[in-house]
């Protein structure tokens, strides 16, 4: 298990390539969920009299996202981090809809390895949320998530797709998935056709989610349904899933422009870096906890020295264009 809340040893065992249909379960959740100042430029000097001066201001104008200072990481490490703003979601919210989630997701790109995507409402500020590709460091997202999974009132979900699930039905379908059924637990606590797990989990084969919601102290509460119609959500990107359980809007590089999809980008990010964590302990030739997937030199040459394995794509190149056996194992490959 990959626990959400404190990072545990794991010792999974290896899953079987293909899994049964899961039947819809409904399981009540108890895990958790100053502008800078003008600077004003010296006025130029007069070069001659015939020389007109500009009347024009020169002073910088006011970034429009706040900055504060946080300690994020190391204590020692007091860093200027931007804050996000909640723009749209204001404007929202002036609209009569009273429950405002941002949806993002993680792990399109690599080679293996689920795509994780995460919805989360909520309505504390927390200093230093961004864009999970903005932090560099992976302490620093960690301490950022539980500070996040620790808010009052919050409501969050997370959706693993498992890499069948994308070779099955494509990737760009997978995350479009994954982001409505995210959708539909925070807003219902419960999901046709997929099982509600309390943890994160390799040795759970298939599709699943977790999810969870924290009371007015941030306390771990169960999550109960809420009215969907004072309910929007706020996506990453620029493609809307389809049959969303509410009002719905994209926003192109939203990571990176809006509070609540920023905190859902880091919710998505963590915990799929924890699965791949795990799933180095499984398979430590292919050097997951470092690539987190991604095609690696070393990853490659590990794939060609032992095969692929349950958590590879083979619907992605260069998986694609290679012969294996039913083990996994390359018999031929491409000539370059």
């Amino acid at each position: 298990m990959v626990r959400l809340i404190s990072q545990q040893p794991l010792t999974p065992s290896a899953p079987p390539r293909r899994s049964p249909r899961f039947l819809a379960t409904q399981v009540s959740v108890v895990t958790n969920d100053s502008e800078d100042e003008p600077l004003l430029q010296e006025e130029p000097k007069k070069r001659s009299r015939s020389v007109k001066t500009s009347t024009k201001s020169t002073e910088k104008k006011p970034r429009t996202t706040t900055k504060t200072k946080t300690e994020i990481g190391d204590a020692k490490d007091n860093t200027e981090t931007i804050c996000l703003p909640r723009t749209r979601e204001d404007a929202l919210k002036e609209n009569n809809y009273s429950f405002i989630m941002g949806i993002d997701e993680a792990g399109r790109g690599p080679l293996c390895g689920p795509v994780v995507t995460a919805a989360a409402i909520i309505p504390t500020n927390i200093a230093g949320i961004t864009d999970s590709k903005q932090i560099t460091k992976e302490e620093q997202r960690e301490i950022l998530f539980d500070k996040i999974l620790q808010s009052p009132n919050l409501r969050w979900a997370v959706a693993v797709m498992d890499a069948v699930k994308i070779d099955e039905i494509n990737i760009l379908q997978a995350t479009l998935e994954g982001m409505r059924i995210c959708a539909q637990a925070v807003l219902q606590g419960q999901v046709e056709d997929y099982p509600i797990l309390t943890e994160a989990s390799i040795q759970h084969t298939g599709c699943y989610i977790v999810c969870g919601a924290s009371d007015a102290e941030g306390k771990p509460t169960t999550l109960q349904s809420i009215i969907t119609e004072k309910a929007y959500a706020l996506i990453d990107g620029n493609r809307l899933p389809k049959s969303m359980p509410c009002a719905a809007e994209t926003i192109v590089k939203g990571d990176s422009r809006e509070f609540s999809i920023a905190a859902a980008s880091i919710l998505a990010k963590v915990t799929r870096d924890r699965l791949m964590h795990a799933y180095d302990a499984l398979y430590p030739e292919y050097d997951l906890k470092q690539n987190k997937g991604y095609p690696t030199a070393f990853h490659m040459k590990a794939v060609r020295d032992h095969g692929a394995t349950i958590i590879h794509r083979r619907t992605f190149a260069p998986l694609k264009h290679m012969e294996m056996d039913e083990n996994g194992k390359i018999i031929t490959e491409p000539k370059d």
